[in-house]
């Protein structure tokens, strides 16, 4: 069984998740699905369909517009998150974050305002956001 270039070039694409790298710096426009992990310092724009891991380590200065946010480090700048945004033990946002879900684990932090929502772009009354 024998597979062709292409053939393997797209199931690599498919499990091969977007990474980077602790000590590796990215400033631009972030833009992908699936999987995407942060180990160092990412600034500018982030549009994802799919997962974004922030590691602990690392330091996004950005605008995140995707489907989950996972974060270990620490994000300053606006999120919007269509499914969940969870923020882990050590993990820190400072900005303004809307999603339908919010996980906060003991040791984690948000610094702004945030908008739960029942789905990411509904509009909401102010008596549904907190500060």
């Amino acid at each position: 069984m024998s597979e062709s270039v292409g053939e393997l070039e797209s199931q690599s694409a498919i499990t091969t998740p977007v990474v980077i790298g602790s000590g590796a710096c990215f400033d631009g426009t972030l833009s992908f699905w699936g999987t995407a992990r942060v180990e160092g310092a990412l600034r500018g724009h982030v549009f994802g369909d799919g997962v974004l891991q922030v590691g602990p380590d690392a330091n996004v200065v950005a605008r995140i517009e995707l489907d989950v946010l996972i974060v270990e480090g620490v994000v300053d700048g606006d999120v919007i998150a269509r499914e969940r945004v969870e923020i882990r033990s050590g993990g820190r946002i400072a900005a303004a974050v809307r999603t339908p879900r919010l996980v906060l684990a003991e040791g984690g932090s948000l610094e702004g305002r945030l908008t739960m929502t029942g789905r990411v772009g509904a509009s909401v009354p102010d008596t549904a956001t907190a500060a």
